[in-house]
């Protein structure tokens, strides 16, 4: 716990990021994986298999973007500075290990922004839902390959939770504003003249120590996806994680280019 308060103190960040939870759900997101890392690291594995498919897709190598980049755990960055030219790693916030492991590479550089399209303007006014917006790097044309990394089913969730602690959200304005977030991603993630690697949950269980099913979320809001055959089960809260007749499980599908799914 006090590694975790000394980086919430000293990471610098946006005020809107540091207010709306989005820095200590990474610090809470790299303390979760210190402790399960034995049940994290296959599906990390599976990611950067994922992620290296598309690259190999790539005609050419000329910049690569990756949305969601996080604590790089599940991002082959070696591969990627290999590769391309340049590489750009795009979140909200970005904790000291990802700044570090990012300086190991001269053509690496990092990029703090709201990818949801939506944080800026809820900061400044969390009684209206806007409508997510974003082009984040979509005009440049030397990019060839852009990574949407476990981030769709994510991205709703802070702005959901910042919204309904200053007014309560309705079950079915809550549905309506998350799917809003996750379609205006994919909707960014489609704009790219690129190719579009896709790695995201799509169902999201809570297990009993039985392993009996108590509860099975839509974790993209009811939004549909092509069918793949890169599909997974990601243990993100083994038991005793949150509960401890509890666990969480879930299925994540991959894409390594959504435009020939």
């Amino acid at each position: 716990m006090l590694l975790e308060a000394v980086s919430y103190f000293t990471t610098p960040c946006a005020p809107y990021a540091r207010r709306m939870g989005y820095l200590r759900e990474s610090i809470a997101i790299e303390a979760r994986y210190n402790r399960c890392k034995a049940q994290w690291d296959p599906h990390l594995e599976a990611s950067k298999a994922v992620i290296r498919e598309a690259i190999g897709r790539c005609e050419r190598h000329r910049k690569a973007v990756i949305l969601g980049s996080g604590l790089l755990l599940d991002i082959p960055l070696h591969d990627l500075s290999d590769r391309f030219k340049s590489v750009v790693l795009l979140d909200v916030v970005h904790l000291r290990t990802a700044k570090r492991k990012a300086a190991e590479h001269w053509n690496v550089n990092l990029m703090e922004a709201d990818i949801a399209g939506v944080a800026e303007a809820l900061h400044h006014d969390a009684h209206t839902l806007f409508t997510p917006n974003t082009r984040l790097l979509v005009d440049d044309p030397e990019v060839d390959l852009v990574v949407s990394a476990n981030l769709a089913s994510q991205l709703a969730t802070v702005p959901l939770a910042y919204v309904d602690r200053r007014i309560h959200l309705d079950t079915d304005t809550a549905q309506d504003f998350g799917r809003d977030i996750v379609a205006g991603h994919l909707n960014h993630l489609r704009s790219f003249d690129a190719v579009q690697c896709l790695i995201t949950d799509r169902r999201r269980t809570v297990v009993d120590k039985k392993g009996e099913v108590i509860e099975d979320v839509d974790a993209l809001f009811g939004i549909e996806l092509p069918v793949t055959e890169a599909i997974w089960d990601w243990e993100t809260a083994p038991l005793g994680e949150i509960a401890s007749n509890r666990a969480i499980r879930n299925e994540v599908h991959g894409f390594a280019d959504l435009r020939t799914a």
